[in-house]
């Protein structure tokens, strides 16, 4: 592991066709943070987030991300009158398949606000900066807020993969697994790797943890 880190704080506009830059534009005075975000369904490129939102029309914001054309599937974890958590599934996390190619770790929660989501971003300058660069070639809007020295290490168990882990992230990421479109199926990949389809799946989404979710 690298042992310069930078921490950069990023203002990443959400692309049109998700669902959250349609609720922000209905009901701009929302309140909403980004729990966690991690891939679901490798196989079908569908991720998974855990959202809290605070608003007095919580109805008719659920009803709207439903039935949203990026959403696969919503389901409700916890509400009162005017919060609620739940699980939102939905096609092609672009914005995640650039963070694990980068090997670039977010600080969660994520706050959002106006269809802008507020990144903190821990990782050598080096990959950061790639990753911004991957921004700009797939047209994501977004600002560098700021970046300077990290003061998180990421020198803990709860991060560091192990030598087969790497090995397996290191194949995914060069054979294009990640992608988008994708230039391997988890298939292939599953095979070259010597392991079930539905094992390395397993193993993917454990490893991807690792390596996007900074764990304080």
């Amino acid at each position: 592991m690298e042992s310069k880190l930078s921490l950069a704080r990023v203002k990443i506009k959400f692309p049109e066709q998700l669902w959250i830059s349609k609720v922000y534009k209905d009901f701009t005075d929302i309140k909403m943070e980004i729990i966690s975000f991690l891939p679901y369904n490798l196989e079908k490129s569908i991720g998974n987030s855990i959202i809290e939102i605070m608003h007095y029309k919580l109805k008719a914001i659920t009803d709207l991300i439903k039935n949203h054309p990026s959403v696969v599937e919503f389901n409700i974890l916890e509400q009162e009158e005017n919060r609620i958590r739940f699980n939102v599934k939905t096609e092609d996390p672009f914005l995640l398949y650039a963070v694990i190619k980068c090997g670039v770790l977010v600080n969660f929660p994520v706050n959002v606000r106006e269809g802008y989501a507020y990144w903190r971003l821990i990782s050598t300058r080096e990959r950061i900066d790639k990753l911004l660069t991957i921004f700009e070639q797939k047209g994501i809007e977004f600002e560098l807020l700021r970046i300077g020295n990290s003061p998180y290490s990421i020198e803990k168990n709860n991060n560091k993969l192990t030598f087969k882990e790497e090995g397996i992230l290191n194949r995914a990421i060069n054979t294009g697994f990640f992608e988008v479109p994708r230039k391997i199926s988890l298939e292939e990949l599953a095979k070259q790797i010597g392991k079930s389809k539905s094992a390395l799946s397993v193993k993917l989404r454990k490893i991807i943890q690792k390596k996007v979710m900074y764990q304080a």
